[in-house]
């Protein structure tokens, strides 16, 4: 799972924390929950959570939830949180490396390496119990509640997209650091040309253009009665993810980095901080 912009490890950390870290195979028929109560309620789910486990909490305050069904589903949420402590902390040591080295004014791709496998093996390890939970997440909710979950996940991915642009988009990392239009066109250069290399580098791998996003194949399974995650969406590469959006950024940053003063690298690394110090980290959900 890194973003598009000059913050990227959030979207990494998001992005590989999500769909592709959520599941274990297994065939999981999807039945009404047997409960005696049937008064239902719409509130978020798992409040203090972070990252996507929030995301999805706060997804499922759209979804109309039985007594019974909210207390199964604050467990499922409250045992992926307790997961995902060792992921959060191993992205915030890798921003706080990132940070000091763009103090300094100089990346050092060996120093990064241990902190980036030890976010590839935190995601890792919590890849199977992860998407495990979302199946049982299908089980415990009915047809018409999984239906309103999917739909509410779609609506609060775009205006949870919308606010990570306007948050740590390029335009607003260019504005906060005060870039010239002489900088912003050379790191926006730098973007393009990785872009274009990103491009090939998928068609090398057989990627089809115009094919359907997991995220997007994920969902629609989700409003099945039948959903085993396996089959709509085959464990992830961890490792192969975090390496590949790593190299993405570290190239775009090693151009971008020469180009900024040094008021405006400790000015980024000051940005770079206060993201590893927001657990919430904002990015793709799928």
């Amino acid at each position: 799972m890194l973003s598009r912009t000059l913050a990227p490890i959030a979207l990494l950390f998001a992005t590989a924390t999500a769909t592709a870290n959520i599941g274990c195979a297994g065939t999981v028929s999807s039945e009404p929950p047997a409960s005696a109560d049937t008064a239902t309620t719409r509130a978020p789910v798992a409040v203090s959570a972070h990252g996507p486990v929030k995301f999805f909490g706060e997804a499922l305050g759209d979804v109309p939830l039985t007594a019974t069904q909210r207390t199964a589903i604050e467990q499922l949420a409250s045992d992926a949180e307790s997961r995902h402590a060792q992921v959060r902390a191993a992205g915030k040591d890798l921003m706080m490396t990132l940070a000091a080295q763009v103090d300094a004014g100089a990346l050092d791709r060996a120093a990064l390496k241990p902190k980036l496998d030890a976010l590839s093996t935190a995601l890792q390890s919590v890849q199977p119990a992860d998407r495990a939970a979302f199946e049982q997440l299908h089980a415990v909710l009915t047809s018409d509640q999984r239906s309103a979950f999917v739909d509410a996940v779609q609506a609060h991915k775009q205006d949870h997209m919308s606010q990570f642009k306007g948050k740590g988009g390029l335009k607003q990392w260019a504005a906060d650091l005060q870039l010239t239009d002489d900088q912003k066109a050379q790191i926006k250069a730098a973007i393009m040309q990785a872009m274009a290399a990103h491009k090939a580098e998928d068609h090398d791998d057989g990627a089809v253009r115009g094919a359907k996003h997991p995220g997007e194949a994920v969902m629609a399974a989700f409003k099945q009665d039948t959903f085993v995650f396996d089959q709509v969406s085959p464990p992830k590469d961890v490792a192969q993810h975090v390496s590949r959006g790593s190299e993405r950024f570290v190239g775009i940053v090693e151009v971008a980095l020469p180009l900024l003063t040094p008021a405006q690298r400790t000015l980024a690394a000051q940005k770079l901080r206060e993201r590893a110090a927001n657990t919430d980290a904002d990015g793709e959900m799928f």
